[in-house]
């Protein structure tokens, strides 16, 4: 075995993390070296047998259990540019459990026939690849990369750079527009990375170019047409989350429920909870959207604080007026209570929400909120909770101050009712401009018809109308 001929490997110095025997300690038998890894691990290599291993054969034992592992190789099959991991070196071990590799084409399999030659399958080369680049980032001390390495990883995040130009928030890349921007302004502007013997320049471009072969299994690159992607992409794409309730009648009361007690404030909360539960394949977009969300949630939780906090005040206030009938007292009474849910939960929801941003928090919380009896519906509903009861709150002020006003009247009539219909007239006027300006705002956001309901309502009594005369 002593004849066979040895692949190009890096020139090492006294300094080299892969030093030759004179400078190593006498455990380590020749011609192995020891071999170092930037984070500090070791590994070691043979160049005569073309053998690396992670076993620690400056121990006896270890070093037994290797060499007759490599006795079981056909390492003589073994050419320019091939080496072999050893997986395994228990005694009854299969060589089918070892690492076969070629730098040359930048392949890896536990099959040795697998690297003689590019396989025409490219689902087979790009995972014999992957494995490729993620063991040459795991032993990069030895060896040096192929000269087409920097070039792929350029041409790979120029693309990556321009699919998040192109696609923005829908972009499911493995690396952010930031990213890209940082990666490629390391290459470009430093040194250490044209000096070809740096250890550190291996690992960095063996580990993107892991990232980009385990993407490119991931999407089935250079296996479908662009029809057949799009409908394969279309097929992943997350499915609207279906309640788990499914009789009609409890949806119906469902949808009731948000749309006259909740005065619809759920669905904006639904819509917010579903665009931030999206996962597109990035981790660092699931933490943003969580953390975009956690900050929304407390930014409104703390306006409805505010209001509920001077409402509750005036409330308190008012309960403190001696002649309060007793229909005022006890609308005012509610009022004090809606105020005081919406305070307390929202600032349980404040508090529970700041505590918990990290990742892991975000994906049980989204599986809990979907899978809850309800689903999505129902964690609206309850999100909506500090401001449904403080329109509640409201109401009910406002009910006690109109309680308060009648509560003397005896008659509407006269000068004593005259005060009384004033206001009644304010309130119905206010109530009128409020009214117009919670319509407004709800819809603007979606499409309208030019004419406006009033008018399609008018128009409609009108041509009823005409049609009654025609009767007639």
């Amino acid at each position: 075995m002593a004849s066979l001929s040895v692949p190009p490997s890096r020139s090492v110095t006294l300094t080299d993390p892969c030093a030759p025997e004179s400078s190593q300690t006498p455990l380590i038998p020749h011609p192995w070296i020891m071999c170092i890894h930037p984070k500090g691990s070791v590994y070691f290599y043979n160049s005569e047998l073309r053998v690396v291993t992670d076993e620690d054969i400056r121990q006896p034992r270890a070093y037994e259990l290797v060499m007759h592992q490599c006795t079981l190789y056909p390492i003589l099959e073994l050419t320019d540019g091939m080496e072999v991991q050893l997986h395994n070196t228990n005694v009854d071990a299969h060589v089918r459990f070892h690492l076969a590799i070629n730098h040359d084409l930048c392949l890896a399999s536990f099959d040795l026939n697998d690297i003689r030659k590019i396989d025409t399958d490219v689902r087979n080369l790009n995972r014999h690849r992957r494995r490729y680049w993620n063991y040459l980032r795991l032993h990069p001390a030895h060896v040096q990369p192929p000269k087409l390495a920097l070039q792929d990883v350029v041409e790979a995040l120029t693309w990556y750079y321009t699919d998040n130009l192109i696609s923005g928030a829908e972009s499911v890349v493995p690396f952010s527009k930031a990213e890209c921007e940082d990666l490629l302004r390391i290459l470009r502007n430093t040194t250490i990375y044209s000096d070809e013997s740096s250890v550190s320049r291996t690992v960095f471009l063996a580990w993107i170019l892991q990232e980009v072969t385990s993407f490119r299994d991931a999407e089935s690159y250079g296996q479908h047409t662009a029809k057949q992607l799009q409908a394969l992409q279309a097929s992943r794409a997350p499915a609207a989350s279906a309640p788990l309730y499914n009789r009609p009648f409890t949806q119906g009361a469902i949808r009731w429920i948000i749309n006259i007690c909740f005065f619809t404030i759920p669905w904006t909360y639904l819509a917010h909870v579903k665009s931030s539960s999206e996962y597109r394949g990035r981790l660092s977009t699931v933490q943003r959207n969580w953390e975009a969300y956690i900050e929304r949630l407390v930014q409104e939780y703390s306006d409805f604080l505010l209001i509920s906090t001077v409402l509750l005040s005036a409330t308190v206030g008012f309960l403190s007026v001696s002649d309060l009938g007793s229909i005022s007292k006890a609308v005012a009474i509610v009022s004090t209570f809606a105020s005081l849910g919406s305070i307390i939960v929202g600032v349980f929801s404040i508090w529970r929400h700041q505590t918990n941003t990290h990742r892991s928090a975000a994906f049980s919380y989204m599986h809990n909120a979907q899978h809850n009896p309800l689903g999505f519906e129902g964690h609206a509903m309850l999100l909506s909770l500090p401001p449904v009861l403080l329109v509640w709150a409201i109401v009910a002020f406002s009910a006690a101050i109109i309680a308060y006003t009648l509560q003397n009247v005896t008659k509407l009539d006269g000068v004593n009712g005259a005060p009384a219909w004033i206001v009644l007239a304010v309130f119905m006027l206010m109530f009128m401009i409020v009214s117009i300006g919670l319509y407004t705002f709800s819809t603007i956001w979606k499409w309208q018809s030019p004419t406006s309901m009033f008018v399609r309502l008018f128009d409609r009594w009108k041509r009823r109308r005409s049609k009654d005369i025609n009767v007639t």
